[in-house]
């Protein structure tokens, strides 16, 4: 790949990630005090960046050259910040699931893909309890966090602002069509760690954990209804026609690594989790490409319990839902 074109991806990259109400040749003119024109220009690989400005284009829109260099080479691209507490917070973090989330679902019939490892986390957001506990827990035994306010577990006291945004992320959740690929294990995580907690005394209440071990019988039963109904809706409300479609799959043969397959209509994106909360995201065509295909495969050999499949549903959820019973005493 010659200096050009490695130019014209490099441009391509920004745009597939600017917001669509921006335009990328106005960004360039203002960033590099250029003329439309002349921005235009190098966006087409025709006038090339000198070293200044590949520099500045880098830094405004966060893109490694170096990392474009190497995908061509056989690597892969990919971006997203890690957790620290300092430059991009758990707020941040939970701010920026809300923005990619949003993204998704304004696009034109939105393709969403989740194989889970875990149950998405989404839908512990549904709930205060079981929201406030993955909250916890992710900051002080996965980020590691001190303070006062992570000495001991007590659900009654709670970070409102946070809870907050947790729940505004499940509703924009709720409106985007989505596609989720669960195992036998979907709620053990969670309920290891309820487990955990409790014989490491940090619950001040015992009965904080029973509460969230009833939280997490009720959010199975609703995601249990929504299956039936093939839709999604709100806890406590009726499936109402016209709403996001659901789509729940049964997979015995893979354990899942809580991948996300996004097609928006405008662009297609990959998020990969690693360590606890954090995401990785690529728009890199060879990769994206690769994980629908796994995807779709890994889909074919899974049992859909959404919509008609009442037998493997019912068999499936209660089976669940003995893991918590068995856990909770």
């Amino acid at each position: 790949m010659n200096a050009a074109e490695l130019q014209q991806v490099l441009f391509k990259r920004i745009k597939e990630n600017l917001p669509p109400h921006l335009s990328l040749a106005e960004e360039l003119a203002s960033l590099l005090g250029v003329s439309a024109d002349s921005a235009y220009r190098r966006i087409r690989g025709e006038k090339p960046l000198d070293i200044g400005e590949l520099a500045a284009v880098s830094r405004k829109f966060r893109l490694s050259v170096d990392g474009l260099i190497g995908q061509h080479a056989g690597g892969f691209l990919f971006q997203g910040p890690f957790v620290d507490g300092k430059e991009f917070t758990f707020t941040a973090w939970l701010d920026s699931l809300h923005r990619h989330l949003a993204e998704a679902a304004d696009g034109r019939d939105t393709t969403f893909i989740f194989q889970s490892k875990d149950i998405p986390l989404f839908h512990h957001f549904s709930s205060p309890e079981l929201a406030h506990f993955k909250f916890f827990f992710w900051r002080k035994t996965i980020l590691q966090e001190d303070g006062p306010d992570l000495l001991a577990l007590d659900l009654s006291i709670r970070d409102e602002a946070l809870l907050a945004l947790g729940r505004k992320t499940y509703l924009t959740y709720c409106r985007m069509p989505s596609v989720e690929i669960w195992n036998a294990e979907g709620m053990s995580s969670t309920l290891r760690q309820i487990s955990y907690y409790r014989a490491t005394g940090v619950f001040r209440k015992e009965e904080d954990a029973q509460v969230l071990f009833d939280q997490c019988l009720k959010l199975l039963d609703h995601l249990e209804r929504q299956a039936e109904h093939g839709v999604k809706f709100l806890p406590g409300d009726r499936p109402e026609e016209g709403t996001a479609r659901y789509q729940l799959c049964h997979n015995e043969v893979l354990l899942g690594d809580n991948a996300i397959y996004i097609d928006n209509g405008r662009r297609r994106i990959v998020f990969l989790n690693h360590t606890g909360v954090n995401f990785l995201g690529t728009t890199d065509e060879r990769f994206v490409d690769h994980t629908k295909r796994s995807l779709d495969n890994i889909m074919r050999r899974s049992t859909p319990i959404s919509g008609s499949g009442e037998k493997e549903r019912k068999r499936f959820f209660n089976a669940l839902r003995a893991d918590i019973d068995g856990r909770r005493r």
